[in-house]
């Protein structure tokens, strides 16, 4: 062994070069570099130049990457953006109902009296839904009550705002709802972007809540008959199959029971009764549900 390779083997590694250049450089085993290297600590605590270009590599091809995957789907939404050339009111009617089934707060046998409520954190599909409740369910702006849902250690005050001007309403009408922040939290929407969720409340809705639900209904249905031939089983989650919703007793003729909490009866009187049951009877609703356009004004038409 000749000392001046020991000593140029040494250099070289604590210079970051791999096993195999030194090595093949100065012609020696890879065993017996190892041996050298164990001598003088260098085994396994020395890095390797090599394996840091591999690095710098690999992140400049996740770069290149994610540029191309950028510009990709930027393509992809911009196409996607022209396949939607017409938007009617029956879709905006369709749709709203699709977001309240996901997102509404729906009618249970112990809360038969259900407002209707939306809970949401995405600005657009809020904006969406009060331009649904405008538009096709004619519910004038002070019959709606807005809550700020966030935690207590966020910037409420920056929150109020931002949702102020988004929904365009007074910040004073927007109450505030604090929840407690955990130590330790293990979600991901923290910092200066977390702005809460807002919830939207219809004052005197029951009504209302009952017809979305029958609306609901109605799409189950029609989607079982053009995919199966029948209407689907989707077992208690289908509207109006829940005991004490007012679907389930027109259906049944099953009358609910006493509202435990309120104190109040949930049978059906005839201003619960739909429009089709009350011209079947020969009796006229009059009072309104919704609204300052009458019992029906809310209705859809197309």
């Amino acid at each position: 062994m000749k000392f001046s390779e020991h000593k140029e083997a040494l250099q070289l590694r604590r210079q970051g070069i791999s096993y195999d250049n030194i090595g093949k450089r100065l012609g020696i085993a890879k065993s017996t570099l190892w041996r050298w290297l164990k001598t003088e600590g260098l085994v396994e605590t020395q890095p390797q130049r090599l394996t840091e270009l591999k690095r710098i590599a690999q992140r400049k091809g996740a770069a290149v990457n994610r540029a191309k995957r950028i510009l990709r789907t930027r393509a992809i939404v911009e196409q996607a953006k022209r396949d939607v050339t017409h938007f009617s009111k029956r879709d905006l009617w369709l749709i709203g109902v699709a977001l309240y089934w996901a997102e509404g707060t729906k009618q249970k046998p112990h809360n038969v009296a259900q407002r209707v409520v939306f809970t949401n954190s995405d600005p657009a599909m809020l904006l969406f839904f009060l331009r649904w409740l405008r538009t096709i369910c004619h519910v004038p702006t002070e019959q709606l009550t807005f809550e700020l849902c966030i935690h207590d250690t966020s910037n409420v005050e920056a929150a109020r705002r931002f949702w102020s001007s988004t929904l365009q309403i007074p910040a004073d009408r927007l109450r505030i709802r604090l929840k407690r922040h955990k130590r330790v939290p293990h979600r991901r929407n923290i910092g200066d972007g977390y702005v809460g969720l807002v919830r939207i409340t219809v004052a005197r809705s029951a009504q209302l809540n009952r017809r979305i639900a029958g609306w609901i209904a109605g799409l189950c249905q029609r989607v079982g008959e053009s995919a199966n031939g029948k209407p689907p089983d989707f077992g208690s989650g289908y509207p109006g199959s829940i005991p004490g919703s007012p679907v389930f007793r027109l259906e049944t003729g099953v009358e609910g029971s006493r509202d435990s909490k309120s104190g109040r009866s949930d049978r059906l009187r005839e201003d619960r009764l739909p429009r089709e049951r009350l011209a079947a009877t020969g009796t006229t609703r009059q009072r309104s549900v919704a609204g300052s356009g009458g019992a029906d004004s809310w209705l859809p038409s197309f």
